[in-house]
């Protein structure tokens, strides 16, 4: 066999080649570069030979990557160890990306079969095949794994649950251990998985194929029984063993055949649990689990049971040996013994008038006990699959098949060869040589034929076909099976006679080895993986398969429930009374045949992805690879036929219409009929991308086979940084294996080592470094080098292990990374964590220090400087690093100088850096940008990473000439064709816009390089005051930007038309004009150039508004009742416009009304100021209530508290303070509507100009008039659409439908729900239409209309209609007011449908002026789950809207707060936390406490505040009133910490006092820490101060208050006098402290505890026999803790990224640690299981944000409105 070698040269000179297996070769072969390192796709294999293809394996194999593709079928080499490339990281970095993208990983064939699912609607099948021990059933689990987790992101159901744990079931009864295998599939599988539309699992459904029955009775050497007789033997209980009669395993025959009880790496008391599991997820009864285990301890007991052989007229019989075994088998089974021994020793026959007995030989009572037996097993294993069956297909069973889609998974038995083989070993490879056929004809056939059939030039391949060896086995007339089933039929039909037959017919056949002698009964086949040996003894027995009329007369009359169940056919069909009707029982290779057929045409209609497994040796080696058994596997795989055929052929296959659908947009016309230009476009489209792919596209088929894009193209790669990720990018900063320059004139390294320079880094470094120096080292950093308060800066230590194993392929992703993506890595740390800034500036500098690599040096300096421009370091390290850069590299000391004095002036930047500034860093050049201007010029000026768009602007300013530069902003564009955005003229860096254009290139998979991005300047909004003669050059631009805006379409109105023509002026230069025809006195004038544009810049400024306006996006927190709370604000000259879209404008409020803005939000209180001017000083002005005072010219002096200003009612003037009065923002004299309006008090209208008059107003004591009269504008009956009848008079009977009746509706208004109109009467009788019989109370009302409605979505909409409709030409008063009560409730429940949702917003706009109505459109958000809780309705029974609720801290204290109706716990605790001042509102949670109930539970943050309330709270009874206080049976309680995460004592003193320290103590003082008695004495101590203060006269309480001081179990140690000795002394010793520091000084000693923050929970468990039971569970941070009641130790602590699953069900608790290979389950019982659940899954979700957090930011979309 081919292998390779390297070459290797001696000292003296001498060259030999060293082979792969480290043998010296003689003969030397030159070796094509890709195999020298190999390929994940042997496709790309340069040397297309068999050597090739095994050195890519082999490398492959040895740097541990198991997975490698072949176009896109999939090759898995068994590693025969555990590799962690199965966690949920992997399972999202593959979801959602294509064949190809990332490394070979299974997951990505998974992931290729749901997307092809999803999208092209066909069901998918995936054929795993492979030898036995090559991985098959490892590798079906994975892809089963993958996709319930990809459904389980979309599904709200537990069926992906069950069908995972249908495979330990399954594995259990029938995979056993065999010399090849440990895990050896005995049976074949088919799973497939049905899943809707939107692509959730609906069910599955496992079809099994033919289980190895006689390995329940022999077993070959080294080889196992099925794995459930050992697990179950290890896993039952002491009582459970007592019942059952059983022992050890080694006690029994059928476990011990093959002379190996236990299976390394096995745990079969761990698998029990397992099982028993999942037995009880699948719905197995106990009593049906305990009828399994007396089944199998019968077959055990039956085992060993011997037969006596005598003697009986001259026959040989047989007698059962007396034994336990046989008492308790028969016992088992509840049969009786007699009956019992009668059907092992005695066969009955039918003759042609009687049934006939005749007795057994002693060998022959064996082989019916072993038939007996293997019956019973393999019916058990039948009744299971159907059992699983029933559960998992349940939801399917009367739905048609054909609406859902499928993915198959198909683990069948592997090819098999051993030395003995037998007729099991036959039909095995019956069916591989089937799924052969399949894979060769799906490869290799197909594709050819449809070449062809294209008349695609095309030289066919030859590939191995494996028909003939199909054609002996099952095709031609007297096939081999046909022939075992003749014989089979023969009563006198033997083994012998069957070989003889075979010989005979096939002994011409190439592929058929006949017997050597007439007593030899061996015959052999070529298979299409080799030549196998078959012993045809037994092969007519088994093939018969049939159940003795003895053993069913047996079963017949046993009591067992279950071998009744499992024999069911065979008694109804066969039983004793239908002997004489029973038909021809079908053969088992019929039975298989006819399965196998099925199969394969169910694989046939579905589109099929294809996995090799390969085994790398025989003897189950991790390091081992056997080239000889690997090549072998390789050639009869078709691996070397299937890399020529996809390196030769098409690889991507589109239909004509989907190829011309999908490149059409290539061609330069519109034109593209297929009729007539089918031919030229295709070979224009062709030619345009074939210089990329080989592509091919049918037009006559219809093939939709999607395979790998092979790219014929290189891609470059750039060479920079090493790492992937912070702790190994700084320290490395960007190095490469470069040689050493050890010369640089440039820098001293000695002026960092300076000890007496106060700001050296040297001194910095000893001062705040933790175990560190301050120079370069070459080995990456163990832990950060500078402290870190917050937990979340410290950098994680496990990061580089997760990236690492991410997806199998190395310490690197799937290509290097560019040197920009690496520098985004680094600066997305520092913006994510203002925190880690220092240390990533620290790290730099010390890896600058004494580094003598040149190349390393600069790039480090690179670096610097470019973090320079993107984030300060703080006040503690500024003037070090500042004294670092002085001593800098000589050409980067100014550089980096001024961008650090930069970055501190101009702020922070938002974004990541972009391509452009790291090429001007390299360069230390600035960034050459030009803006243009809207006349085409553009304007030349340099950039730099801190310039902002003011300075820009300026910038251009001063070039222009521009002197009114107000409202001019800088804007940015991606694309020319594309919407630009505006930067405005302000504090934002331009860079930051950049970036985002780069990073939406690389969103687009594109280079960052080649972002189109383009500057302009134009006018964005206009000033009140701005005057067109000012500054013609303002003029003269806004005018260019009107003309090109008219030109664009930009600007619209009706009363301006415009001619454009082309002018000449005097230089000869062509420029546009505009000739404006105005409505007015304008139209007509002649007038110059100039006055022309002032007068079409004063026409845009005055009519486009909008145009001309700056717009944000904005939720409102609070203010006037609008329709949404989420609106868009337009900001320009005339005031604020509320809006929802351009057409739609909410509310528009003027300056005049504005009374203040500050950053947190508008200030709508209506304040009322006194006011009285002096009367005995004439110099003050008197004025009166209502009066309006116009300011003097120039008397807005600043060094003075009062102005002077003349009474416009009196006409006097005089002075008046500032302190009385307000700016008003107003060009115009109020008018006195105005006035009587106006909400404030005294107010200034200061003007900015000469010429504008000033005023000030004082306001009307009166309120403010709503102004939502200006929106009551539309009929007060608005009526719904209702199709043609929409338009009908008023008066028509239709229309008459929609108006409130008194009359209960007989129908419901919906089609939909004809049949469904039950809630009708209650919903028209809550408003008071119509009397109801039985007096009610609201809440149960509300509870009948609503509560079905949040159960089924189809009654919404009904209720809206209904209620709508009773509102309408409703002239009582009591009925619309509890009408809207219902629609308020309505709304707050659910919205109702996109097709409803338009007709209810009007329905509620047209009748604004009510109470509710504004609050009724607030109200539409997601759907809540349960009917209004009492609160809400007695609320709104009073028409109030604000409901508050009181809250109880964990320090005994308690506050209210108001709760909307659609407030989540998340909302509520963040408005908590808000009020209550902490500094951060992470990690806090609501829990509910009932009286009823010991414990509390926490409430999961994304649920409705009310809808946790009522789930827990009664509906008060008929009849009986709920006493005031009590409706609700409960309380709150805020829980000061759910997530004990960056809690650091004394940091947050209201925290730790209202939470930390009362939530800490009783877990101390319960005991759950574990500490030293001077701990507790101390502790003690502390304590009791925080009770008693100062006081000590409080001594003598101290053994009284001893439970309150020391943890309970502790309190024996010591006699209460002692107790009080200690703690009276600790007392003494902490003299002078207050309660707060005491409380603070508890804390900070339990934070250093193991167990700090930790919830404790006490369980039972019986799944690990280690462990005791009870025992206690903590779940902090740092993951979930196993201890030790008695001795508190811990025993074993799981972090949170090794459990791979958790799930509660009652009072059960599961966890799984491990992989989703190899997972550990932890079963526990509690009552509070759920908050287990709940509090693991908060922990989980707060690390996947911190992951999160850390990942470089995505660019932020910005709204824009031109």
């Amino acid at each position: 066999v081919p292998i390779g070698a390297r070459v290797k040269e001696t000292p003296s000179g001498q060259h030999f080649l060293v082979d792969d297996e480290g043998k010296q070769e003689a003969s030397l072969r030159i070796m094509h570069p890709t195999s020298v390192e190999g390929v994940d796709d042997m496709i790309k294999l340069g040397d297309m030979t068999e050597a090739g293809l095994l050195r890519n394996l082999l490398l492959r194999h040895k740097q541990g990557l198991i997975y490698t593709y072949t176009g896109s079928v999939l090759v898995a080499v068994n590693p025969y160890k555990d590799y962690p490339i199965y966690s949920n990281d992997q399972v999202r970095l593959y979801q959602g990306r294509k064949l190809g993208e990332l490394p070979p990983h299974i997951f990505a064939i998974a992931e290729s079969c749901y997307f092809n699912m999803t999208r092209h609607l066909r069901n998918q099948c995936c054929i795993i095949s492979g030898e036995s021990g090559a991985g098959k059933t490892e590798s079906t689990k994975l892809i089963l794994q993958y996709l319930a987790a990809v459904s389980g992101e979309l599904s709200e159901q537990q069926i992906e649950k069950q069908i995972l744990e249908s495979n330990p079931i399954l594995e259990a009864f029938g995979n056993a251990k065999t010399i090849r295998n440990d895990n050896s599939s005995r049976f074949g599988k088919y799973l497939e998985i049905f899943f809707n539309k939107d692509g959730v699992i609906e069910g599955a459904r496992v079809e099994q194929y033919l289980l190895e029955k006689s390995r329940v009775c022999h077993q070959a050497l080294e080889e196992r029984n099925y794995h459930i007789f050992y697990c179950m033997l290890a896993g039952i209980t002491a009582e459970e063993k007592k019942n059952l009669s059983l022992g050890n395993a080694k006690e029994y025959k059928f476990l011990t055949k093959g002379d190996c009880i236990l299976c390394e790496g096995r745990d079969d008391a761990k698998d029990y649990d397992r099982i028993h599991s999942a037995l009880k997820i699948l719905t197995f009864s106990e009593k049906q689990h305990q009828k399994i285990l007396k089944l199998l301890a019968a077959i055990l007991h039956l085992g060993n049971v011997s037969f006596e052989a005598t003697t009986e007229n001259n026959l040989e019989t047989s007698d059962v040996s007396t034994s336990k075994h046989f008492s308790v088998a028969a016992s088992l089974l509840e049969v009786p013994k007699s009956s019992l021994a009668t059907s092992l020793t005695h066969r009955s026959f039918m003759t042609n008038k009687e049934r006939v007995t005749k007795p057994l030989s002693s060998e022959q009572a064996s082989d019916c006990r072993d038939a007996l037996v293997k019956a019973i097993y393999n019916k058990l294993f039948i009744w299971i699959a159907t059992k699983i069956n029933s559960v998992i297909y349940k939801k399917l069973t009367n739905n048609p098949k054909k609406s859902y889609l499928s993915i198959g998974l198909l683990d069948i038995f592997g090819f098999e060869n051993f030395e003995i083989n037998s007729f099991e070993q036959l039909c095995i490879n019956f069916a591989n040589e089937k799924l052969q056929q399949f894979f060769v004809s799906h490869i290799f056939k197909l594709e050819q034929e449809e070449y062809l059939k294209e008349d695609i030039v095309w030289n066919n391949i030859k590939f191995s076909d494996n028909q003939s060896i199909l054609d002996l086995l099952a095709g031609k007339p007297c096939n081999l099976l046909a022939l075992i089933d003749e014989e089979s039929h023969f009563p006198k039909g033997s083994d012998s006679t069957l070989l003889q037959k075979v010989n005979v017919q096939h002994k011409g056949s190439k592929v058929y080895i006949p017997s050597k002698s007439e007593h030899d009964t061996d015959f052999g086949i070529c298979h299409f993986a080799g030549a196998v040996h078959y012993n045809s003894n037994g092969f007519l027995e088994k093939n018969r398969d049939a159940v003795s009329y003895d053993i069913i007369k047996m079963v017949d009359i046993s009591t067992n429930e279950l071998l009744h169940q499992i024999f069911e056919n065979e008694l109804s069909n066969n039983g004793p009374k239908m002997a004489e009707k029973r038909k021809q029982v079908p053969t088992l290779s019929g039975q298989f045949r006819q399965s196998l057929d099925s199969l394969m045409k169910a694989l046939s209609a579905c589109q099929p992805f294809f996995i090799r497994c390969f085994k790398p040796n025989n003897d189950k080696q991790s390091e081992l690879f056997d080239r000889e058994l690997c090549m072998r596997q390789l050639r009869y795989s078709g691996m070397m036929d299937t890399v020529r055929i996809r390196k030769l052929g098409y690889p991507v296959q589109h239909t004509f219409k989907d190829f011309l659908n999908r490149y059409r947009v290539l061609l330069n016309t519109t034109i593209c009929n297929p009729k007539t230009v089918k031919s030229t476009l295709t070979l224009k489209i062709v030619a345009l991308i074939q210089s990329s792919y080989r592509v091919t596209f049918y037009s006559t088929s219809d093939i939709n086979s999607v395979f790998t894009v092979k790219k014929m193209s290189g891609q470059e790669e750039e060479t920079s940084f090493d790492p992937s990720e912070l702790q190994e990018a700084i320290p490395r900063a960007w190095a490469t294996p470069s040689p050493s320059l050890d010369e640089d004139e440039d820098e001293d390294e000695n002026e960092f080592d300076d000890e007496n320079d106060e700001f050296s880094f040297y001194k910095f470094s000893i001062l705040h470094f933790q175990d560190a120096d301050h120079k370069h080292i070459t080995q990456r950093l163990k832990k950060s080098l500078l402290t870190h308060d917050d937990e979340a800066d410290e950098l994680p230590d496990n990061l580089t292990e997760d990236e690492d194993i991410m997806i199998g392929e190395g310490p690197t992703l799937y290509r290097q990374l560019s040197q920009l993506e690496k520098l985004h890595i680094i600066v997305g740390y520092a913006m994510s964590r203002p925190g880690i800034r220092d240390e990533i500036y620290c790290q730099i500098c010390k890896q600058l220090v004494n580094n003598h690599n040149r190349r390393s040096r600069r790039l480090g300096w690179t670096l610097l400087s470019v973090c320079l421009g993107i984030f300060p370091p703080t006040n503690l390290f500024l003037k070090c690093l500042e004294n670092f850069i002085s001593k800098g590299l000589r050409d980067y000391k100014e550089y980096c100088s001024n961008r650090l004095y930069r970055v501190i002036a101009n702020g922070e930047r938002k974004e990541l850096p972009c391509w452009v500034e790291l090429q001007a860093a390299k360069s230390k050049a600035p960034i050459d940008a030009s803006v243009t201007l809207m006349d085409g010029r553009s304007v030349d000026l340099p950039l730099e990473s801190a310039s902002t768009s003011a300075e820009v602007c300026q910038a251009v300013a001063d070039q222009l000439g521009l002197k009114d530069t107000y409202g001019f902003s800088l804007y940015i564009s991606l694309y020319e064709k594309v919407s630009m955005w505006s930067l405005n003229s302000c504090e934002k860096h331009v860079l930051d816009a950049v970036s985002q254009c780069e990073q939406e290139m690389r969103r687009q998979n594109k280079e960052e390089k080649d972002a189109p991005w383009r500057l302009s300047i134009r006018k964005e909004m206009f000033a009140p005051w701005h005057d067109c003669s000012l500054d013609p050059v303002s003029t003269d631009l806004i005018y260019r930007q009107v003309i090109k805006g008219i030109k664009n379409g930009e600007y619209m109105t009706d009363k301006v038309r415009y001619i454009l023509a082309s002018h000449e002026d005097n230089n000869g230069e062509e420029s546009n004009f505009c000739i404006l025809i105005l409505q007015g006195p304008y139209a007509r004038e002649t007038q110059g150039r100039e006055r022309v544009k002032g007068q079409l810049v004063e026409m845009a400024r005055q009519k486009w508004t909008l145009d001309f306006s700056r717009f944000f996006e904005v939720t409102m927190m609070s203010g006037p009742p609008l329709p949404k709370s989420r609106f868009v604000v337009a900001v320009n000259w005339t005031g604020i416009l509320f809006m929802e879209r351009r057409d739609k404008r909410l509310r528009e409020i003027p300056y005049l009304e504005v009374k203040k803005v500050s950053m947190m939000s508008f200030s709508h209180r209506k304040t009322l100021m006194s006011f009285s001017a002096c009367p005995d000083d004439p110099m003050f002005l008197v004025c009166k209530r209502g009066d309006l005072l116009l300011v003097d010219k120039d008397e807005s002096s600043h060094d003075r508290d009062w102005i002077r200003a003349r009474n416009e009612r009196t006409g006097d003037s005089g002075a008046v303070y500032k302190r009385m009065i307000e700016y008003l923002p107003t060009l115009t004299k109020p008018t006195d509507a105005m006035l009587v309006d106006f909400p404030l008090p005294f107010i200034l209208i200061f003007l900015y100009f000469h010429q504008m008059i000033r005023y000030i107003s004082r306001c009307k004591s009166t309120a403010v008039n709503n102004l939502d009269n200006e929106y009551d504008i539309l009929p007060n009956h608005r009526r719904l659409s209702a199709g043609k009848d929409a338009g009908r008079p008023k008066g028509t009977g239709k229309e008459k439908l929609w108006a409130s009746s008194r009359e209960p509706l007989k129908q419901p208004l919906l089609k939909s729900l004809v049949r469904k109109s039950d809630l009708n009467h209650m919903a028209c009788s809550y408003m008071g239409d119509y009397p109801i019989k039985q007096m009610r109370s609201p809440m149960e009302l509300t509870d009948l209309i609503f509560g079905p409605a949040t159960q089924h979505k189809e009654l919404q909409d009904e209720i809206y209609c209904q209620i709508m409709k009773q509102m309408t030409s409703n002239n009582n008063r009591l009925s619309m007011e509890r009408g809207w009560q219902l629609l308020w409730m309505c709304t707050g429940l659910f919205p109702p449908s996109d097709n409803l949702m338009g007709h209810a917003q009007r329905f509620v706009e047209s009748r604004r002026r009510d109470l509710l109505a504004a609050g009724c459109l607030q109200r539409l958000k997601e759907p809540r789950k349960l009917p209004p809780h009492l609160a809400e309705v007695e609320a709104i029974q009073q028409n109030v809207m604000n409901i508050f609720h009181k809250v109880h801290f964990p320090n005994e204290k308690s506050d209210i707060f108001e709760v909307a109706s659609t407030i989540t716990i998340k909302d509520l605790c963040y408005s908590i936390t808000s009020n209550l001042k902490l500094s951060s509102a992470e990690g806090y949670g609501l829990y509910l406490k009932t009286p009823t109930k010991v414990g509390s539970d926490y409430v999961p943050e994304n649920r409705y505040f009310f809808d946790c309330l009522r789930q827990i709270t009664s509906v008060p009874k008929k009849g009986k009133k709920v006493k005031e206080g009590n409706a609700s049976c409960l309380y709150l309680k805020f829980s000061c910490r759910k997530l004990w995460f960056n809690v650091s004592p004394g940091k947050d003193i209201i925290a730790d006092l209202t939470f930390h320290f009362p939530q800490e103590v009783p877990k101390y003082l319960h005991g759950f820490h574990n500490c030293t008695k001077e701990n507790m004495i101390t502790l003690g101590g502390l304590l009791f101060r925080a009770q008693v203060d100062s006081d000590r006269s409080q001594f003598v309480m101290i053994p009284r208050m001893l439970k309150g001081l020391v943890p309970a179990d502790q309190l024996k140690i010591m006699v209460p006098e002692e107790w009080k000795k200690h703690i009276i002394s600790s007392y003494n010793k902490q003299s002078g402290m207050t309660v707060q520091e005491a409380k603070i000084t508890f804390l900070r000693t339990v934070s250093s505890w193991p167990a700090f923050g930790c919830d404790f929970y006490e369980v039972k468990q019986t799944c690990e026999r280690s462990y005791p039971n009870p025992l206690w569970i903590g779940i902090n941070k740092q993951g979930v803790s196993l201890i030790d009641p008695t001795s508190k130790e811990l025993l074993v602590m799981h972090q949170f990224n090794r459990i791979i699953e958790y799930y509660s069900k009652g009072n059960s608790f599961t966890m799984t640690i491990g992989t989703l290979v190899r997972g550990n389950s932890f079963v526990c019982e509690t009552s509070q299981a759920d908050q287990m659940e709940d509090l693991i899954r908060s922990y989980v979700s707060m690390y996947e944000r911190q992951i999160q957090d850390f990942r470089p930011r995505n660019a932020v979309n910005q709204l824009l409105f031109i």
